[in-house]
């Protein structure tokens, strides 16, 4: 499970191509679709353009651990 903080990378698994291999920061973490547990958790992402998208952990690569405050 990923926490706020978290540099991730989109990995190949992820069904757009546009955001394959893109770093982003883990800003929130969604919870889990209560029809469907197989993606596993949602996180909101924000990109270094500013902008915010949504991806299941299946779709994320960890690339460094947020420091704890």
């Amino acid at each position: 499970m990923y926490t706020p903080g978290d540099l991730v990378v989109v990995n190949d698994t992820c069904p757009l191509p546009y955001f394959i291999g893109k770093a982003a920061l883990v800003i929130a973490i969604m919870g889990m679709d209560s029809t469907d547990h197989s993606h596993g958790w949602y996180y909101r992402l924000e990109f270094h353009d500013g902008k915010y998208h949504i991806f299941t952990h299946k779709e994320l690569t960890l690339l460094s651990k947020g420091r704890k405050q």
